[in-house]
């Protein structure tokens, strides 16, 4: 092929490959008008007819969520059933009246869903995962699960069975065995109820006492269905042909009473893990709930980093000027709809904690009078920042918005949230700060009786202690007035804790 050819071949495979992206690109152009562009839909929330309350929000996300969320977490249980709602969490994948154990099982794979149960304090929730083309047949399973349980004796039987399994993995976790050890000595009531089972009480859950729970507590007015990438009409037609409840409530409101105590449980760790706290604010309250929030930013949420340190915050440099071994410290804020905790979460050396715990204790002290605005304008942007990061999340802003529509009845905007955060006044954060501190520091050491009668209880951690002895827990509840019962903090430790100050040191 001679040059003038080539050039002429070349020539034309140009033309005709830049008529060709003319035809694409107008072809694109004509495309892009004729899509329409799918708006932003807002949160939508209603109640329908049998008085379940229905919320959605629809990003139009191919996977759809679908959270039951049941006021009837441990905080209703009572003495005659206590550890009945861990077993509920293992009976969500059993019988139901409709469908066998492996029909159902069958079901959920059939359509591509995922099906699950949790439990807090004060909810059980049911999550339901699928396509949005199965929601339909996903959310009857749904409802199959929540409303028609069966709990065949030879089911629950197999289900109880799971529970040594659970209290085995959690006895492992020093972190969730503090956390059930500070709700103990916190709270009266409820509250005071742990997420597990008792040992003794495995085994004696009968089918009776499981059909008679869901009766008291699985009721319409307790009952809120949360959805995610689902049109709001969709699932409220679903809802009310689905969900069907009988029975009412008369079993335990769950009410609680913060009364402050102590708990020590010696163990044989490497490390002391402690937390000192006093009553903090409900879901309810969302302003002090907001502020104690903040105040927990500046106090320090501890390491974001894997093997990092957490002697960056506040707390964190007060611990680190008492000692050179490594350490994690943390402000501690749980909220309940109707009361929380705030306080110091702080894990360190056997031989440290004495300094550890008091440094901690006196910074939050300090803190007080020297908090300034500047300090409060970072704590809001923490605040922020970890409340969009909570919501990055499919499952993340789905759980947000369960807690929202059981807790506070609504739905609220990021946008809402950062405007309620910024609203807040430096004045009322350092007020509920202070109100948080006295209430730390009234009693002391001459209003503390010591002539007080000890509880002693037995817990058996086998896992957490080499010599498999029996760890013994000493909770005084000291019987004073209501006003020196409400001035001291509660607190709870756990690991060797010879070096470790009790309570009535802090103060």
């Amino acid at each position: 092929m001679n040059a003038n050819r080539f050039r002429q071949i070349w020539c034309n495979q140009r033309r005709f490959l830049n008529t060709n992206k003319i035809k694409l690109a107008q072809s694109a152009s004509q495309a892009e008008a004729d899509i329409d562009l799918l708006s932003k839909q807002d949160a939508q929330i209603s109640q329908i007819s049998s008085g379940i309350t229905v919320a959605s929000v629809e990003n139009y996300s191919p996977i759809t969520q679908v959270s039951v969320v049941v006021k009837a977490g441990s905080r209703y249980e009572v003495p005659q059933n206590m550890g009945i709602v861990h077993l509920l969490r293992h009976c969500a994948a059993l019988s139901t009246k409709n469908h066998s154990a492996f029909a159902l099982t069958r079901s959920v794979e059939v359509n591509g869903a995922k099906l699950n149960c949790t439990s807090t304090r004060e909810h059980l929730i049911y999550n339901l995962k699928c396509s949005r083309d199965n929601i339909e047949g996903g959310l009857a399973l749904l409802a199959d699960v929540v409303t028609n349980p069966a709990f065949k004796p030879w089911d629950v039987e197999e289900a109880s069975s799971m529970l040594p399994i659970d209290l085995a993995l959690y006895q492992n976790k020093p972190e969730a065995v503090l956390m059930e050890a500070i709700h103990k000595a916190s709270f009266r009531g409820g509250l005071s109820n742990s997420l597990y089972s008792e040992h003794f009480m495995i085994g004696k859950h009968t089918s009776e006492m499981l059909h008679d729970y869901v009766k008291n507590h699985f009721t319409a007015s307790k009952t809120a269905v949360v959805g995610l990438g689902v049109s709001h009409d969709d699932l409220e037609k679903g809802v009310g042909n689905l969900f069907h409840f009988q029975g009412g409530s008369s079993g335990s409101d769950g009410t609680s009473k913060f009364a402050p105590g102590e708990i020590r449980m010696e163990a044989n760790l490497p490390l002391v893990y402690s937390a000192v706290v006093a009553e903090g604010a409900g879901a309810a309250n969302v302003k002090d709930a907001l502020s104690l929030g903040v105040l927990q930013c500046i106090l320090g949420l501890g390491n974001h980093i894997d093997m990092s340190g957490s002697n960056y915050s506040v707390l964190g440099e007060a611990a680190a000027k008492t000692t050179n071994n490594p350490f994690y410290v943390s402000g501690l804020n749980v909220n309940y709809s109707d009361t929380g905790l705030f306080g110091a979460y702080i894990v360190g050396q056997p031989q440290d904690m004495k300094t550890l715990v008091k440094a901690v204790v006196t910074q939050m002290k300090d803190a007080s009078k020297n908090i300034t605005d500047s300090a409060i304008q970072i704590g809001k942007h923490k605040l922020k920042a970890k409340l969009l990061m909570e919501r990055e999340t499919a499952d993340g802003n789905l759980n947000s918005m369960a807690q929202d529509v059981s807790l506070n009845g609504k739905i609220r905007d990021v946008k809402e949230l950062e405007k309620a955060i910024d609203d807040l006044q430096a004045a009322d954060i350092k007020r509920k700060f202070k109100h948080i501190l006295t209430v730390m520091r009234l009693c002391n050491n001459e209003s503390f009786v010591t002539n007080l009668p000890i509880c002693i209880q037995s817990l058996e951690m086998p896992n957490l202690c080499n010599d498999n002895k029996n760890l013994h827990l000493s909770i005084p509840f000291p019987t004073v007035a209501s006003k020196v019962m409400k001035a001291k903090p509660a607190m709870a430790s756990l690991g060797r804790l010879h070096a470790t100050p009790h309570v009535d040191e802090l103060l």
